[in-house]
């Protein structure tokens, strides 16, 4: 008997409630149900959290794994050790799917090469959320620049993605070394073009993100996409490829005016602000980590001189 087409892999961390909003909308998928299985990685919530969450997955298959603190991108990748489906797709725990979404991604598979890596579109759920408006509309400027074409696109995010599982086992999955939230995507999006991959972006695959936030939560999480930025760098530059370069400054002013121009941007004041904020937030997480690197390296460096002046001394001390 063969497997289902899809196996739905669900990272998540300490957030039942939102979690059971994901899973109830994945049980609600057009599709029939032997046609998927949900799988949850539980990135140290406890068990009861997430068996609680799913309890309403009728004639759903669907599995918990666990596993200690390693990130959503380790989570992605054990999930996808174990999947039964032909095709994997991502959604993080903080998304709701609408009811059409792996019919909508069902199509686009007949109609693309297996080795195509698939990204849907996510839309902000909290509108009277100010920085989770301001964050989405920052995720929207990027798609309008990178994905123009959207059968050529150049960035898909990973909290609505679908990969053929053979392929994405080939190209190596998700890169751990990003533990944090931030890069992860990007780094697989941009393996995956290097490998001769195609990207496509398909706005009619929809989940709706519910990420509340603060003033604080927002610089935070900005901070972690610079430090997911100075580690995709420095992965570039030690995989042996051409060290990723910094934008234009008219990127910057296109960004920043963006609030401005888009259509259904609410408080455009107030957006470009956070835009601006958003921006430091990112230049201090990347420079944290890229000094932070560099005394990792100095200190292995340093520990090499200390260890070849010891063996230089315990030769002398032999010859004498």
């Amino acid at each position: 008997m063969s497997g289902p087409t899809f196996t739905v892999i669900v990272p998540t961390y300490r957030r039942p409630d939102k979690l059971a909003l994901c899973l109830h909308s994945l049980a609600e998928q057009d599709l029939p149900k032997s046609d998927y299985e949900i799988v949850v990685v539980d990135d140290a919530s406890t068990h009861a959290e997430s068996d609680a969450a799913a309890t309403h997955l009728d004639h759903v298959t669907y599995r918990r794994l666990g596993q200690n603190g390693r990130g959503a991108a380790a989570a992605r990748n054990h999930g996808a050790s174990v999947a039964k489906g032909r095709y994997l797709v991502f959604i993080d725990d903080d998304c709701r799917a609408t009811p059409s979404w792996l019919s909508t991604l069902t199509q686009e598979i007949r109609v693309h090469d297996e080795a195509t890596l698939i990204g849907g579109k996510v839309v902000n759920e909290l509108q009277d959320d100010i920085f989770a408006s301001a964050t989405q509309a920052l995720m929207d400027f990027l798609y309008d620049e990178f994905n123009h074409e959207h059968g050529q696109a150049g960035l898909l995010t990973s909290n609505t993605l679908c990969a053929c599982a053979d392929v994405f086992r080939k190209v190596g999955g998700f890169d751990p070394a990003f533990s944090g939230a931030g890069g992860e995507d990007r780094e697989l999006c941009l393996r995956w073009r290097r490998m001769g991959h195609c990207l496509v972006y398909v706005p009619a695959a929809v989940v709706y993100h519910r990420h509340d936030m603060s003033l604080g939560t927002f610089m935070r999480q900005h901070t972690a996409y610079g430090r997911g930025a100075a580690v995709l760098r420095r992965l570039a530059i030690e995989q042996g490829h051409t060290s990723i370069p910094m934008e234009p400054a008219s990127f910057y002013w296109k960004l920043l005016s963006y609030p401005w121009r888009a259509p259904g941007i609410r408080r455009r004041r107030t957006a470009s602000l956070l835009f601006a904020i958003s921006q430091l937030a990112t230049a201090v997480g990347y420079f944290q980590a890229t000094l932070s690197a560099d005394s990792s390296l100095l200190a292995q460096t340093l520990r090499k001189v200390r260890r070849g002046r010891q063996r230089d001394w315990g030769r002398r001390g032999r010859e004498t």
